[in-house]
């Protein structure tokens, strides 16, 4: 197969699933080293594709139903576990962090995280790569677009981040 039909068959890939796929999974898939899937990868958004890359792999995200709000909020690293758990717990789905730097602007970090396990392990890898969350750069300043069933969930996450002192209003 050359490059171009794997790079069809990566978006086939990519549009069958709902959850993320890392690069060494579709090395595997494509038999080929994660450096061409990465290669790949930026080929096909360079060309178009809304392929978004997170911490847990690569998704081409698919219109939803759900309610979104971005939420501001401030906290220090340790309590990252317990902001994130409680959007979790409120039944509302973490999709990212964003943050305003002063040269480059707003920075986005992709999280997609939709259970506690997501969350578990989003804290042991930042743990593991002892990895500086984009917060740092704002002193606990930033947003996270939160998606969720309907408003209730959110607006009880909302509640819930006020009364620990998390929410900026």
């Amino acid at each position: 197969m050359d490059a171009n039909q794997r790079r069809e068959k990566i978006i086939k890939v990519l549009n069958n699933r709902d959850e993320p796929i890392s690069g060494n999974e579709l090395s595997e898939i494509f038999n080929v080293t994660r450096q061409v899937i990465v290669q790949d990868i930026a080929i096909l958004r360079a060309a178009g594709e809304e392929i978004i890359a997170t911490s847990r792999g690569y998704l081409i995200e698919k219109p939803t139903k759900f309610f979104t709000k971005k939420i501001a909020v401030y906290h220090d690293k340790d309590r990252t576990e317990e902001e994130l758990m409680t959007f979790i717990e409120c039944g509302c789905r973490v999709i990212d962090v964003i943050v305003e730097h002063p040269i480059y602007g707003e920075l986005r970090g992709m999280l997609m995280l939709s259970n506690s396990k997501d969350v578990k392990d989003f804290i042991k890898t930042t743990k593991k790569e002892e990895a500086v969350l984009l917060s740092k750069l704002t002193h606990g300043v930033h947003l996270h677009t939160i998606e969720g069933l309907n408003r209730e969930s959110i607006e009880k996450a909302e509640k819930i981040l006020k009364e620990k002192g998390m929410l900026l209003d």
